[in-house]
């Protein structure tokens, strides 16, 4: 998993010890030096520990940690046990015994985290593992995997190859209007975009009697897992404007993103509005004021690599330090390594 690398051993302590510091937690984040400092507090151990151990154990981080996967496919009940969590460098720092009870107590009544009746394994609830599909022959877990897999496809110039196709034909068959869409049948398909929406990209069925329709992937995403819907962008929401239920554009929550597309939208995002005050992270970690910038109206098939290239260009070589993609949603947050770089990254077109 990605991680800081462990503190060092601490020196011998003095007459009067200092505060502990603060616990550090950066979700997804490979930290250099802010491993978290062992704490003396068991209340604030114990708290420090299920967060971390539930991040391990969150679909965010077993979307990317291929070790984590692998761990878990080794059991048909997907346990891990306490011994390999251990061997982690954030856990090393908040238990440098390396004890197991003290996790194992720290995640009783964790909504995300089961322990095992022995006290020695762990693993994500069985009610929160993700649905497996399969698509163009190929099997993807939860809704991330597919959107991660459709994005570059986006990108692509002319028409898809069959295995590509194969893939989008078995997505589109989970669309509400899908034999709509097809028509006369399908010739090929490629990338594009909606001529009304002509900042958003899409893709395009070319049908055997030469007419086009496009359509939204993320429609037939939604359709394949509704509860996986991001908060208020379809699966059991209901309302009007942004989010579920009721639109007034065909292209609500379409390859566009949330919501009706946004009038000061361009081909792409533009970087806006580096924060002020102190950036902090949820547990603590202080960042210095001005260095997170928000992203707004990301383009569709963005993706890390790609705007990280984008606002190096504009703000210097190694300007950009961290960006997190908010899925399902046309935003951004990109963490510079100085208010400076962060302020001539603003208006940046990504």
């Amino acid at each position: 998993p990605a991680e800081a690398a462990p503190a060092e051993a601490p020196a011998a302590a003095p007459a009067a010890a200092a505060p502990a510091a603060a616990i550090s937690f950066v979700p997804g984040e490979a930290g250099k030096s802010d491993a978290p400092a062992a704490v003396d507090d068991d209340e604030k151990r114990a708290a420090a520990i299920k967060k971390q151990v539930e991040y391990y154990f969150s679909e965010a981080n077993l979307t990317n940690d291929k070790f984590m996967r692998t761990e878990m496919a080794k059991t048909s009940e997907k346990w891990v046990p306490i011994s390999v969590i251990m061997t982690f460098n954030r856990m090393k720092a908040l238990l440098p015994g390396a004890e197991h009870a003290p996790v194992a107590a720290a995640m009783a009544g964790s909504e995300v985290v089961e322990v095992s009746e022995d006290g020695e394994k762990l693993r994500r609830l069985p009610a929160l593992m993700k649905k497996t599909v399969t698509l163009g022959g190929k099997e993807f877990v939860g809704r991330a995997a597919v959107v991660a897999h459709a994005r570059p496809l986006l990108q692509k110039e002319g028409e898809l190859a069959e295995e590509e196709c194969s893939f989008i034909k078995d997505l589109l068959s989970h669309h509400a209007k899908a034999a709509e869409k097809i028509g006369a049948g399908i010739a090929s398909i490629k990338a594009g975009c909606n001529p009304k929406f002509p900042d958003t990209r899409c893709f395009v069925l070319v049908r055997a009697d030469g007419s086009e329709e496009d359509f939204s992937y993320l429609k037939c995403v939604d359709a394949l897992f509704p509860l996986e819907a991001p908060p208020g962008k379809g699966g059991k929401g209901k309302g009007k404007g942004k989010g579920g239920g009721e639109r007034g554009s065909k292209r609500g929550r379409d390859e566009g993103g949330a919501g009706e597309p946004s009038p000061k939208r361009g081909r792409g995002g533009a970087a806006e509005g580096a924060q002020k005050g102190s950036e902090t992270t949820e547990a603590g970690t202080s960042y210095e004021p001005g260095c997170i910038v928000a992203v707004k109206d990301l383009a569709e098939g963005s993706d890390i690599s790609s705007v990280k290239e984008k606002l190096n260009d504009a703000a210097g070589a190694g300007a950009v330090r961290f960006v997190e993609i908010v899925e399902g949603q046309p935003l951004a947050f990109v963490r510079f390594g100085t208010p400076a770089a962060a302020t001539a990254a603003l208006g940046a077109s990504v």
